[in-house]
């Protein structure tokens, strides 16, 4: 009888017929006749992917996993395109979310309508409790700042604390100015400036660190907020199938995190960022406590160390190394002094911690990679978020060899020409969000001038030069909505297809090198390419089913491409 099943299970493979004798493997979860892009360094496509449990299992054509495994759940993709799950490298998930609870003043066409949506809030809230907002942007109302008068007209007896869309200046009323005690007397905090009149009256508008002045005097929020916050922002991230987050809401923010994990409600996998302005000790008594809970790692972690060189374009923040093109004098306000910056680059870079720094002017980049640049002269710790350091060699440049310790620059968007090699040489990661250009296009040539332009929101120049460029959204700077990521990552235009052929078309990127920045160079950011970014045997399965072809179709209508599937951890955690 066996000799029989041998010559019969011999002659199918012979005919390339299925082998019905040989019992197939039980899986989870198998995903057929699609269009599978994997992601890796050969953009390599795929018909098919097995799953089960929370990895993938294989990956090959329709006809060979068909033969090999038995799924509980099949689906026939009929050809759609499924991509890693997208990573968003720079997100305030959590914070953001929260916003989301407040007065919305994104696209307010004025100071006046964004203080009637104050106004409306008024009539909710209690006499002395705090109104809160996000999302206005003056360069849409004229480009001039709006003034304490304009709210203390609509909220009298409400302090008033609204956020600008990049979250980089405050506008508040004459209460909240009075609770914080800002007066003629108060003093700039460094790194920030509390503008002012002709009388030395303060106007409401607070820029950078003087935004605490104000914001450390509003109560948190609640238990109930939180959980409804939480909620509206992994809906959010299901629906538009992102996969992980590296998060900037801080440290606290992983007790939530910790709750939705714990009932297997957490549809992210989370790397949860510390703030780079805690000490050393502090830092490290984080990490202590946060490693008692044993966490999955793979679900929740802590990440890089979040800190500010700047502050932003929009604002005119940013630090410079010559004025602004449209404001003389006005070079933009550095968060510290270079000899402070490069003491707590160095210190914490020798106790192994990877950092993050927000650089958007030339000069605040420059002074990034200074500080970066005094570390690495130091040796590299034994054990690097617990990983061994990697040794690589940048291929563009003969005999050179990094010692990769992954420290991060957020945003990189304005970069001087001498400094793009130096990101190499480091090792240096160029965090960047492609929709940033596209918001910012309407001001930048006039903010830049003709020759600086030439240097901003440059990915495709970035990774000429061999440098790692994950992408992120800065939600809520800008949506979270990945696919609007990568509409202006390829087009380099806005919704409307303006301008004709991109602005500054050079820095466009094809459409297999855009979704690999959102997922591969997403999970290298964190140390986790060896565990997710691509669609590969081993890997978790983090996968993304799309309702049109990314790959082929015009540009316009990747606006409105959707995920038809999110699979997350090997589970269908969202169906359109």
């Amino acid at each position: 009888m066996l000799k029989k099943l041998f010559v019969l299970t011999l002659i199918l493979n012979l005919l390339g017929l299925p082998n019905f004798a040989q019992e197939k493997q039980k899986i989870a979860l198998l995903l057929v006749n699609g269009k599978i892009f994997t992601a890796d360094e050969k953009f390599t496509l795929a018909e098919a992917v097995a799953v089960d449990r929370e990895k993938i299992v294989a990956v090959g054509s329709t006809k060979d996993l068909r033969e090999k495994y038995s799924a509980v759940k099949e689906i026939d993709l009929q050809g759609k395109l499924v991509t890693p799950g997208f990573n968003d490298a720079h997100v305030h998930f959590f914070r953001g979310a929260l916003s989301l609870l407040t007065v919305n003043l994104f696209e307010s066409k004025s100071a006046d309508e964004a203080a009637a949506r104050v106004a409306a809030k008024v009539k909710e809230t209690k006499p002395n409790e705090w109104i809160i907002g996000r999302g206005w942007d003056h360069t849409l109302w004229g480009g001039k700042f709006p003034s304490r008068e304009v709210l203390d007209k609509v909220a009298p007896n409400n302090p008033v604390f609204l956020v600008r869309v990049d979250g980089h200046i405050g506008w508040v009323n004459s209460a909240a100015l009075k609770l914080a005690k800002i007066d003629k007397a108060t003093k700039n905090p460094e790194g920030g400036e509390i503008e002012r009149d002709a009388n030395g009256e303060a106007t409401g508008i607070l820029k950078e660190t003087s935004q605490d002045l104000v914001s450390a005097l509003i109560p948190p929020p609640n238990a109930q907020q939180q959980n409804k916050g939480m909620e509206l922002a992994l809906k959010m991230a299901r629906e538009y199938g992102i996969t992980s987050v590296q998060d900037n809401s801080g440290y606290e923010t992983t007790k939530l995190y910790r709750q939705f994990l714990q009932t297997d409600k957490l549809t992210v996998r989370v790397s949860e960022w510390q703030d780079f302005e805690d000490s050393v000790g502090e830092l490290k008594r984080q990490r202590a406590e946060f490693d008692w809970f044993k966490n999955n790692p793979s679900r929740l972690k802590l990440g890089a160390l979040k800190g500010y060189v700047d502050g932003t374009l929009g604002s005119k923040t940013a630090a410079m190394l010559a004025p602004f093109s449209d404001d003389a004098g006005n070079s933009g306000i550095p968060r510290r002094p270079q000899e402070e910056l490069t003491k707590m680059i160095v210190e914490r870079d020798k106790e192994g911690f990877q950092i993050a720094l927000h650089a958007i002017g030339d000069r605040a980049n420059r002074m990034a990679l200074d500080g970066f640049a005094e570390a690495d002269k130091q040796p590299l710790s034994a054990d690097l978020f617990g990983k061994s350091p990697v040794v690589l060699k940048v291929s563009h440049l003969e005999n050179v060899f990094v010692a990769r310790r992954r420290h991060r620059i957020e945003h990189a968007q304005v970069v001087n020409p001498s400094d793009f090699k130096r990101f190499a040489e480091l090792g240096i990661i160029a965090s960047m969000q492609p929709t940033h250009a596209i918001s910012d296009k309407r001001w930048a040539d006039s903010r830049l001038g003709e020759y600086r332009v030439l240097g901003a929101y440059a990915w495709h120049f970035m990774k000429s030069y061999g440098v790692h460029v994950p992408f992120g959204t800065d939600f809520p700077v800008e949506s979270i909505n990945p696919y609007q990521t990568l509409y202006a990552a390829v087009s380099r235009q806005d919704a409307d297809g303006e301008p004709f052929g991109g602005w500054q078309p050079q820095e466009r990127l094809s459409m297999a090198e855009a979704i690999r920045c959102h997922t591969f160079e997403s999970a290298y950011a964190e140390f986790a390419e060896k565990e997710k970014g691509t669609i590969e045997v081993g890997k978790f399965a983090d996968l993304v089913v799309h309702s049109k072809d990314l790959l082929t179709i015009p540009h316009k209508e990747i606006l409105t491409t959707e995920p038809i599937y999110t699979i997350f951890n090997g589970k269908i955690v969202y169906q359109k």
